[in-house]
């Protein structure tokens, strides 16, 4: 491992540590976080191995860039906090767009394990059902209008006093990016992308 690839590495870790503890505890990821990785990103990948390494600041950049958009359309929907896309961001200004990528297919993979272990440790699995269902049908509906009838006979059932379970989407993140980084399992597939 090289320097600029070491340095970038531990500040991953303590930067997905943290933003893991926070997401879990608080359910927000500090902006006092989430900048200062951004700049770190780019001045590590700028300044080493030989200053100055502009193609290591401009993947950095291609980082923060792809981590925004990859997340803009699920905010913009109200699927994920403002959080969750600037962590993105972050992670890409230290490992890269790809790196970026490969962090949120990972964690869409293990995002779902991890809501199912909540929604079962919570017991909610019914009322999870019932509001899955919903809004499915409730989406088939804008285009078999039929569908749109049955999601509203499921609203029905459903009591509105009742929460759902959530989960920090910011650890799932976290978890994908420690295995991109460490692990080999998404090589094959990131280092496709763009090629």
């Amino acid at each position: 491992m090289t320097l600029p690839v070491q340095t970038a590495s531990s500040l991953l870790v303590v930067l997905a540590l943290a933003v893991a503890l926070s997401d879990l505890r608080y359910r927000r990821i500090p902006n006092l976080l989430v900048f200062p990785a951004m700049m770190a990103g780019i001045l590590v990948r700028l300044l080493t191995p030989a200053p100055p390494n502009w193609q290591g600041a401009l993947d950095s950049l291609m980082g923060i860039v792809v981590g925004f958009f990859l997340l803009l359309l699920p905010y913009a929907v109200g699927g994920m906090m403002a959080g969750d896309v600037k962590f993105l961001m972050a992670i890409g200004a230290l490992v890269g767009w790809r790196g970026a990528a490969g962090t949120l297919l990972a964690a869409l993979i293990f995002y779902p394990v991890m809501a199912v272990i909540a929604v079962v440790r919570e017991g909610k699995v019914r009322l999870t059902w019932l509001r899955f269902r919903r809004v499915f049908w409730n989406f088939v509906g804008h285009f078999l209008p039929g569908a749109g009838i049955y999601a509203l006979r499921l609203e029905a059932g459903d009591d509105p006093q009742q929460r759902s379970v959530t989960t920090p989407f910011g650890v799932a993140l976290a978890v994908g990016s420690l295995l991109v980084e460490f692990t080999s399992l998404f090589d094959g597939l990131i280092g496709r992308i763009g090629e």
